[in-house]
């Protein structure tokens, strides 16, 4: 999932509201306070969803929401990501290790009480794969038999997918190959999620983008909570749906989300009572957050890779020599201490350090010298010919990594670099359309293994911006995954990150911690490295109580 750079929101007139109304009451209490009562939990988020749609959504903030109103076969297991069950009660692996059968419960029902079904699911996962919707997230299928054929439009029989339900209450899944890591993709993310048929064909069918199906009136969704407003970059509401099959173990009543532009505006609200927790939190507030007792701040150990995109194809980085030197200048652990105040840890290759069963290690070093000696080699000494140089980000980034990178690059290669900030959706449209030079970017994976960050590179991937294609990282890729034993399949993944390190297409700069501000009234809530809060064990309790 895309780490997004931009700090998210302007405070918002639903606090104003919730204000007025309480002062107009003769209450005391701040509005989180308030919310006890009501099990209401007050939630930041890092600015407006993209869609609520779960085979579409892209963005950050639609990773906290749409798991609490689409669920999937699996859940993930709040602290360790561990697939558990959701509309499917229990599951067996075929002794070749290739097809899954799925038994789903009998009480799974929609939010208007329809019964969830294996034919929901095909709709659904045929609706995904299919190329006119242009979901960014068919990667996460291609361990299918035949996904990648149908998304990619080289046939249009279903039939061929490796999708199958047997009844009403059963599904079958058939892998192309092994996959270790396949009920951990299954179980943490939405695209797998099923949404309901008659719904979406209503709304002008399951290619229409954008149909308004998810809007509070017309969204009938599974999961533990239903929409119930939405007001766009103010507040998103959902409800406890009594539909849902464990609602009994749901305590919340409501959780409202509200949308900000930039961390320091959320923080503000924080401190005035209007949130019980937030997305983030701004780099300048951690040195005095670290030093209170009894601190709010939750630093999660996380699986957040940021890194520089490079446009391979535009002169003269198309050189390797200019990427490498690029690379190398950048003085990774004083961005660490001087950008981030320890948020991150340098990265000197692509996996993040805290990665499970994979080991990673620096794949190459900062050194300064060595960067101006590969620049000049490529005709440029000093910097001497070298183009003006964009450096894209969105607007809003409250850090100092784009100016950082711009000094180091002048002073280490004296190489002149232009920031340029682009409203979000601007910025995207350029990456995609590759109409620019560099580009800090990021990742947070979405399930836990390697794959989750070297397949964004494969060819063809929708989320390689750089122009960059390889055939032996692909073929790397291609041998790690039809590898059954776990240390013959890590050094395979460990030679594809050298490969793509050594062409550097992406420059890594760090391996992000994600900050956050809890209320003491939240109880329940676990922290977990893919930053998807799962809602369903938390309760509101008055502090101290």
């Amino acid at each position: 999932m895309i780490a997004a750079l931009n700090q998210p929101g302007l405070l918002r007139g639903g606090f104003l509201i919730i204000a007025a109304a309480l002062a107009g009451c003769g209450q005391r209490e701040t509005p989180v306070e308030a919310a006890v009562a009501t099990q209401t939990l007050h939630v930041g988020s890092a600015g407006e969803p993209s869609e609520l749609d779960p085979h579409v959504i892209n963005a950050p903030p639609d990773f906290k929401i749409v798991p609490m109103l689409f669920e999937g076969l699996l859940n993930g297991d709040p602290a360790t990501l561990q697939p558990r069950p959701g509309v499917a009660a229990s599951w067996e692996l075929s002794p070749d290790r290739l097809t899954y059968t799925f038994h789903l419960r009998p009480d799974a029902r929609w939010s208007n009480g329809d019964p969830v079904t294996a034919a929901d699911f095909l709709y659904s996962w045929r609706r995904a794969l299919t190329p006119a919707l242009g979901s960014q997230y068919t990667f996460l299928l291609s361990a299918v038999v035949g996904a990648d054929d149908f998304a990619a439009g080289r046939t249009s029989d279903f039939t061929t997918v490796g999708f199958a339900a047997p009844d009403a209450a059963t599904l079958t899944i058939t892998l192309r190959q092994p996959t270790p890591y396949f009920l951990g993709n299954l179980a943490n993310n939405p695209i797998w999620s099923p949404v309901h048929r008659a719904t979406i064909e209503a709304a002008g069918g399951m290619a229409t983008r954008g149909s308004g199906w998810t809007k509070p009136e017309t969204m009938v969704g599974n999961g533990p909570f239903r929409l119930t407003a939405w007001r766009p970059n103010e507040v998103i509401r959902i409800e406890k749906a009594a539909t849902y099959w464990d609602a009994a173990n749901v305590r919340l009543q409501a959780i409202v989300f509200h949308a900000f532009d930039n961390y320091e505006t959320e923080e503000r609200a924080y401190r005035a009572g209007q949130l019980h927790l937030t997305a983030k939190l701004p780099v300048a507030k951690l040195p005095a957050y670290r030093a209170q007792p009894d601190s709010p701040l939750h630093e999660v150990d996380s699986l957040i890779d940021r890194y520089i995109n490079i446009n391979t194809q535009r002169p003269p980085f198309d050189d390797l020599r200019v990427r490498r030197a690029f690379a190398l200048a950048i003085d990774r652990t004083l961005v660490a201490r001087a950008v981030y105040n320890d948020l991150i840890a340098p990265a000197w290759g692509v996996v993040p350090t805290g990665m499970p069963d994979y080991a990673a290690t620096p794949l190459f070093a900062d050194d300064a010298a060595a960067a101006a000696a590969l620049l000049a080699d490529a005709g440029f000494p000093g910097g001497a010919g070298f183009p003006d140089v964009e450096l894209s980000v969105e607007s809003g980034a409250s850090n100092k990594l784009p100016e950082a990178l711009q000094a180091r690059w002048r002073d280490i290669l004296g190489v002149n670099v232009k920031i340029m900030q682009s409203e979000t959706r601007v910025h995207w449209s350029r990456l995609n359309q590759r109409d620019f030079t560099l580009s800090i970017g990021g990742w947070i994976a979405d399930y836990p293994d390697p794959t989750a960050m070297l397949d964004l590179w494969k060819t063809g991937s929708g989320w390689n911006f750089t122009g960059w294609s390889s055939p032996a990282y692909d073929a790397a890729l291609a041998a790690a995954a039809a590898t059954p034993g776990v240390e013959e399949r890590r050094a395979k993944l460990h030679a594809a990150e050298r490969i793509l390190i050594e062409a550097m297409p992406v420059i890594p700069v760090g391996f992000e911690r994600n900050p956050r501000l809890v209320r003491p009234e939240v109880h329940g809530l676990q922290d977990n490295p893919l930053d998807r809060p799962d809602y369903r064990p938390v309760w509101l309790e008055a502090a101290g109580a």
